[in-house]
């Protein structure tokens, strides 16, 4: 008998929320960033995930005010988001050759290819990068995937929707990169709770695992170094983290510090065409200028339905909070490095 998604898990109690397991099928065809969806059903990628997640964001207000963590609680975590289907399905037709008009993204591309650490930052329910590692699990070369967000309910069901789709997951510690370098698998899954706000004054650099303070992690924090693996660059993705003006030269910053100091790299990064909040899209742009980044902004293509209606490209999560089939853009991020990493 198949299985019927969504699939109740927990109804919810004072350690977690409501959580239920659901399937998210994410299918595109192979156009460009520049161009409208060919729908030719000979071009169709998919990617199919297991998520763990609340059944919807009334259910975790709900369970936020039962349990009495209304403080600085924020539900919009608990959803798929259109932004991330789109980052997903981009990383999706460039992993299978699909290349972008325009030069940055081009090497953004180059780099989600071969860097061998990816961090998806504000990451929420985790859905580009666990497709991203769905995507490249046979892959030959050994690479770490780390998921940073502010809420631990959140990073509770990336790691579970990790194990779910069979992928391996370590803690950010320290290691020794020749042990067991043999039996390291294709991707790894790691996690950390993060919060980018937080000024440089606020941050911990404290190593007892015990204090389980929020800290703003940087580069150092991932212990990359030690893995022996193939590079020790990093490229990060994003999708609908743009929301107040004020935090845009912190936002910039962070991505700066989350990238090798010396080598630079890459971020990729979804959002609305039609701004959260307006302004933030500028200010960033501005923000990261001023840091001495590269930045560029391009359209990504709505999906179609394939012809006939027989296997739709579009899902529930396409439509966005007011109704209406999401737009999104896509920014991408160069900042050039050549800091000390003293």
């Amino acid at each position: 008998m198949q299985q019927q998604y969504p699939r109740p898990l927990n109804s919810g109690g004072y350690s977690l929320p409501p959580l239920v397991e659901d399937l998210l099928p994410i299918a595109t065809t192979s156009p460009t960033v520049s161009t409208s969806y060919d729908a030719s059903p000979s071009t169709i990628s998919q990617t199919n995930l297991l998520l763990i997640m609340p059944p919807d964001m009334e259910s975790l207000w709900e369970w936020y005010a039962y349990t009495k963590r209304l403080s600085d609680s924020d539900p919009s975590w608990g959803r798929v988001w259109p932004t991330a289907l789109s980052l997903s399905r981009f990383i999706l037709r460039s992993l299978n050759g699909d290349e972008s008009d325009d030069d940055l993204v081009k090497r953004a591309v180059d780099a989600l290819k071969n860097d061998c650490h990816v961090v998806e930052l504000g990451c929420g329910l985790g859905v580009a990068g666990l497709s991203f590692a769905a995507s490249i699990n046979s892959s030959s070369v050994q690479r770490t995937i780390t998921f940073l967000d502010r809420e631990p309910y959140a990073l509770h069901c990336v790691m579970s929707s990790a194990s779910m789709n069979k992928m391996k997951s370590a803690p950010i510690v320290p290691v020794d990169g020749n042990k067991g370098k043999e039996t390291t698998p294709p991707v790894t899954i790691r996690a950390a709770i993060d919060d980018w706000t937080l000024t440089a004054s606020s941050d911990s650099n404290s190593t007892d695992s015990s204090n389980s303070q929020i800290k703003n992690m940087c580069y150092q924090d991932l212990h990359l170094d030690s893995l022996g693996f193939a590079n020790q660059n990093t490229i990060i993705m994003a999708s609908d983290i743009l929301y107040e003006p004020s935090s845009m030269k912190s936002l910039a910053s962070k991505l700066q510090s989350l990238l090798h100091p010396i080598n630079g790299g890459y971020a990729l990064l979804a959002d609305p065409e039609k701004e959260r909040t307006s302004g933030c899209r500028e200010a960033f742009v501005q923000s990261v200028k001023e840091l001495g980044g590269e930045v560029v902004i391009v359209p990504l293509p709505v999906p179609q339905s394939i012809m006939g209606n027989t296997s739709p490209l579009l899902i529930g999560a396409d439509v966005d909070i007011d109704g209406n089939l999401a737009k999104t853009v896509l920014i991408a991020v160069r900042f050039h490095g050549g800091k000390s990493e003293s």
